[in-house]
This record gives structure tokens, C-alpha cells and sequence, in this order.
């Protein structure tokens, strides 16, 4: 029986590592690759585990954002690699990332690193392309330098299952150190970009990725991070859930690495939420629940109220922070009796449907379910309406396309996914017992 989250973790790596001994070199550059994705229940964040470096490779747990240019990592705490790489501040390669805004920091910093010229020790380095990293979570900035390294990851042919493990080439990421993670999950040790800069980890490996966010802890599965493109197979939905998807433009912003989008309007229950004009959103990893501009938040829980009413859902005597509005939780009530709300999104009038799973939230310790939605600066799709949902972004083609609620289709994103053996590769036929992680 495990009684850690992490021994779930670190068995999972073990079962990989044991049913792909060999390494592939990128040259055999996979299909799609596969990570699994982790929520943490205490921080609300999401995280994915990367192993690092040759000669020590090292697993890194990464909490995922969507908005920051590069992945960055603590170097300093048992990362030791003999193909690490520092980028110094006069090589090609630091001009050539002029969007981190190098700065020019002509010695190391000496509180971890111990001399001049220690080359080969992470984070260190004569003239290091310095940086500063931003913590999205309790915004704040640290000091740090850009640095290369290899990563492996499992390929996933058939949008299924867990197959070859391989090593990438050199990506670029940011060493910074342990104080730069206040406000992550316990196991985090670096934060891993899926931003539109070049410097993020789906534009060195691909120009396509996609997110499975679970709702769930690891003990009921894991959620996925596709990096190349389909097919995305979510048992026991039997098709690929790329046939659920609903695409719109992203809007690009010059000076923003983030994902842009229209809300054209808002419906709940078919009755429209008055809008002067078209919304500006945005997808986040990092915020918790979706944030509504004030102007627009009171006429959306106005318009929620007298529908909640309708369906005779009947208002909590309190409420629980952040939330300003919850209902009591009757018995035999099921999520589907939630009033339906509808994004119209893109030119196209498609619709990013938000169904009472991803909307209330059951607080059990007070027998109430609150509506997720609080007032914000601007419109921005939160982690919580995430879940559950495919979302897949092409990079290359500014495309943002969704399925709305995989419960509708009796699936989820929490799962254990089967990891194919070397012999059973060879031979789909002669298959026997199928690991599943």
C-alpha cells in the first residue's frame, strides 16, 4: 500500500524506466511524446515530472504555466549533469534569446558557487546570460542564468500508451535557486513553460501540445501533457477526443507570451449576460478559478442567481472564501441539474460549454457547493474550468481547440495508462498482462 503521493510517482518512473531500458536518440524523433500530470490538492497547481541531465540524471517536478517565457529550474540541489551547458552572456546563443532580456552579470553568484571558471557545475559559470525569472504564483523575480541540457521523455504512438523513453536535444531553461518557489507544491522544483515564446519547452520540441487537467488526486490517476499532436485516446471513451474538439484563433500579443483569446458572449441557460463588447481572455494553469472583470462578474452572478433559482437550487446562509455565492447541497442533487454555461468563442460561434462540474465547487466540511468564478483585473480561464477538458494549442497555426466537459462523453482526464513492454511491441498478438501507470 502506498502512503505517499510521491511513492505513487517514483513507482510510475520505475515501471518506465523498466519497460524501456534503452534509450532513443532524437534523431528517431517520436511521433508525440506523453507526460503525466499531477494535481496538488493543498496548492491547487499542477504539476508534471521530467528526468534531466546524463551522468546524474535527476527527476524535476515542474508546476505548469502557460504565461512565462522559459522553463526554469533550482539547480543547486542535487542536479548534477556532465551534459549540462551554461550560456554565457557573449555566446550567439544569448543574443539570439534577446526576448528574456539577458542581463550582463560579469561574475557568478558567489553564494552558490564557490569560484570563477566551475564550468561544469549548474547554475555556474565566468559570464553567465543572466535572467530573471518570474514566480507567477507569488509574483516575484529572481536571479538566474540560462543554461542547456538534455531531457528524456516516453513516446506515445498510438495516443495511448507509454512506449519508447528518449533523450531530447539540448533545451534551453533557466537555473535559478530553492528560494524562487514560494507558493508551489511541496515536490516542485521548477516551473515548466508552455508559453507561445521560443524558449518554451513545446516550441523547442514541437509546435503542438495538448493538456488533460485531472480533477482528481493521483490515487484515481493521472492527467496527461501531449507534446506533438494527436491522436489523444482517453479510455473509456472509445474514438479520439480530437473529434470533440471545438478550434478558434488565438489573438497574438506582441507583448505577452500568453494565450489570447474572443468571448463574444455569455449565456447561462440560453439567457445572455449583457456585454457592451467582445471579452479578452486568457487560459492559466496558475489561477485557480475563472476571473471575470468586476463590470462583468456582477451581471454574470445576477443572471446565474435567477437561473440557479429556476432549477431550485437554494442559496447557502454563508458563504466560503474566495467564493461569493453558494448553494446548499440537497440530497440526490447531481451536478447536471447546474445551469449550463455557455463561451461563445472566435468568429466561428463556437461554444466552450462549462457544465456544473466545472463550475461549482463542493466544499463538504460546510455542506455547500459554490459557484467558481471570482472578480478579477480581466477575463482569465482558471485551472478549475480546465479540468476534465482537452485543451490543445497549435503553436504554428495560432489555433486553440477544446472539447468542453469529457463527462459528457463518460471519461476523464484522471486515468492509469498502459505501458507497452518491448516483446509486446514486436508482437501485438502475443500480448499478456499490460502494466498500467
Amino acid at each position: 500500500m502506498l502512503n505517499n503521493k510521491m511513492d505513487r510517482v517514483h513507482l510510475l518512473l520505475l515501471l518506465l524506466l523498466f519497460v524501456s531500458a534503452a534509450v532513443a536518440t532524437w534523431p528517431n524523433k517520436p511521433h508525440a511524446l506523453i507526460q503525466t500530470v499531477i494535481k496538488d490538492p493543498i496548492t491547487n497547481l499542477y504539476f508534471t515530472s521530467i528526468d534531466i541531465g546524463t551522468n546524474i540524471t535527476v527527476s524535476v517536478s515542474f508546476v505548469i504555466d502557460l504565461s512565462q517565457p522559459y522553463t526554469w529550474l533550482d539547480c543547486f540541489s542535487g542536479y548534477s549533469s556532465s551534459s549540462y551547458t551554461p550560456i554565457d552572456f557573449d555566446s550567439p546563443k544569448c543574443n539570439l534569446h534577446k526576448l528574456t532580456r539577458p542581463l550582463n552579470v560579469p561574475t557568478p553568484d558567489w553564494w552558490v558557487c564557490s569560484g570563477a571558471g566551475e564550468k561544469v557545475k549548474p547554475g555556474c559559470s565566468d559570464h553567465p546570460c543572466g535572467i530573471k525569472p518570474y514566480n507567477p504564483v507569488d509574483n516575484t523575480s529572481r536571479a538566474g542564468s540560462l543554461s542547456e541540457d538534455v531531457m528524456f521523455f516516453y513516446s506515445t504512438p498510438d495516443g495511448l500508451s507509454f512506449r519508447s523513453r528518449f533523450q531530447s536535444p539540448p533545451v534551453t531553461f533557466a537555473c535559478v535557486g530553492r528560494r524562487s518557489f514560494e507558493g508551489f507544491p511541496s515536490e516542485a522544483q521548477g516551473l515548466l513553460s508552455l508559453s507561445r515564446n521560443a524558449l518554451s519547452l513545446p516550441s523547442q520540441l514541437s509546435s503542438k501540445f495538448a493538456l488533460c487537467l485531472p480533477s482528481k488526486t493521483e490515487d484515481s490517476g493521472f492527467g496527461d501533457l501531449f507534446i506533438g499532436g494527436g491522436p489523444y485516446f482517453l479510455p473509456p471513451y472509445h474514438d479520439d477526443a480530437s473529434r470533440l474538439f471545438t478550434t478558434v484563433s488565438l489573438i497574438t500579443d506582441k507583448a505577452s507570451d500568453e494565450y489570447f483569446f474572443e468571448v463574444k458572449s455569455i449565456e447561462i441557460d440560453g439567457k445572455v449576460v449583457p456585454l457592451e463588447n467582445s471579452i479578452l481572455s486568457k487560459l492559466s494553469t496558475v489561477t485557480p478559478f475563472t476571473a471575470l472583470h468586476r463590470s462583468i462578474y456582477e451581471r454574470f452572478v445576477k443572471e446565474f442567481k435567477a437561473k440557479a433559482k429556476a432549477r431550485k437550487m437554494v442559496e447557502a446562509e454563508t458563504v466560503v472564501a474566495p467564493f461569493e455565492v453558494c448553494y446548499r447541497v440537497k440530497k440526490g442533487f447531481k451536478m447536471e441539474d447546474v445551469p449550463v454555461i455557455d463561451l461563445t468563442v472566435g468568429s466561428g460561434g463556437g461554444r466552450w460549454r462549462i457544465y456544473g462540474w466545472n463550475s461549482m465547487v463542493v466544499v463538504k466540511e460546510k455542506g455547500a457547493m459554490c459557484l467558481a468564478f471570482v472578480e478579477g483585473e480581466m477575463m482569465v480561464i482558471g485551472g478549475y474550468q480546465m479540468e476534465d477538458n482537452l485543451v490543445e494549442i497549435d503553436l504554428q497555426l495560432s489555433k486553440l481547440s477544446f472539447t468542453s466537459s469529457l463527462r459528457r462523453h463518460n471519461t476523464s482526464c484522471s486515468r492509469f495508462r498502459p505501458v507497452a513492454t518491448d516483446w509486446c511491441l514486436k508482437d501485438n498478438n502475443s500480448c499478456g498482462s499490460v502494466i498500467y501507470c
